[in-house]
């Protein structure tokens, strides 16, 4: 059994024995036990499209008959090409290419129904959510992060009257994003001439969408924000491009839900702070990034000034343990 099957094996049984009953107060140390456990394998070599220019060419053509509206419709095989490139090196082609058309053609609905099923198939298989996700940081962390964004667009499209989710693969989905961000450790921001990685923008855009939904259960959503707050303690390099605010923002709406909500997360605020008991005395710039890491975190909540009051009594009276 590879590492990421081991990953989503524990996530499966944790999730049932949230749903169950069965635990609550320890399912954060219990996640926090899945992540503790995984190790970064080889550096392997990624391997990217060469034909960018050319296919900026392709996309532009359509881009052009789309503005002209004289695009009613796109072939499965365009579609298919168009996401395969979510993973180019060249913002272009990706970010201001792929990415934007693609919310362009669903806004319009030239996208069909089915096709949406094709994307949301793609875009979560694991040869991509995946791709040299245990591997050191890497040039495939282009091709995860974006098409978790584009998911995050694909899941609003399901909500805003396309209804292709059913509950079967919803439930798929919420391991294979749970496994994700178990398993995702580059935090880039912005690089160099290649624009936005942005990976935890973009799982805050995923669990936000997922958290809205009022199919997905109140034990699934204690679930997925459990995953994400102890895997986002635990990151060891630094979150500086504005991902904290996103995050904070998912927070603030599933906390002013319902007080199980803002109970849970003032819980594992708590529980935070006691790890980090254990780094008052960091050694390694690993342990000053995971403290620096939450006192944003906490920043971003005090600016935004909106949860339910227990939890801003709790962080604007503790913000200064660490500082």
């Amino acid at each position: 059994m590879t590492q990421i099957e081991t990953v989503k094996k524990q996530l499966v049984e944790l999730r049932k024995k949230l749903n169950d009953g069965k635990i609550y107060q320890s399912l954060g140390s219990e996640i926090g036990n899945v992540i503790d456990n995984v190790k970064k394998i080889k550096l392997a070599k990624v391997y990217l499209s060469t034909d960018d220019d050319q296919y900026l060419e392709t996309l532009n053509d359509l881009r052009t008959q789309n503005n002209e509206q004289q695009l009613t419709e796109i072939s499965d095989e365009e579609l298919i090409l168009m996401l395969t490139h979510l993973g180019s090196m060249n913002p272009n082609v990706r970010d201001q290419g792929v990415y934007f058309f693609f919310s362009e053609l669903l806004e319009l609905q030239v996208i069909s129904k089915q096709q949406l099923v094709l994307s949301f198939n793609y875009l979560s298989q694991d040869d991509v959510m995946f791709s040299h996700i245990l591997e050191p940081k890497n040039n495939a962390i282009f091709k995860r992060s974006f098409s978790l964004l584009l998911l995050s667009t694909v899941l609003y499209g399901d909500q805003a009257g396309y209804f292709f989710l059913d509950s079967e693969k919803l439930d798929e989905f919420i391991i294979q994003f749970a496994t994700y961000i178990i398993l995702e450790t580059d935090t880039r921001g912005f690089i160099k001439s290649n624009g936005w990685a942005h990976a935890y923008t973009h799982i805050g855009n995923v669990i936000d969408e997922l958290c809205k939904r009022d199919d997905l259960s109140r034990a699934d959503k204690l679930f997925l924000m459990t995953v994400l707050l102890e895997r986002y303690k635990r990151l060891e390099t630094p979150i500086i491009f504005g991902e904290s605010q996103r995050i904070v923002a998912f927070l603030s709406s599933l906390a002013n839900k319902n007080e199980l909500y803002s109970s849970y997360l003032l819980l594992q605020l708590k529980s935070w702070r006691s790890y980090l008991m254990t780094k008052l005395q960091p050694q390694t710039e690993a342990d000053w990034n995971i403290i620096f890491n939450h006192s944003r975190l906490m920043q971003a909540m005090l600016v935004r000034d909106d949860f339910p009051d227990e939890i801003m009594k709790y962080i604007s009276t503790g913000e200064n343990l660490l500082s």
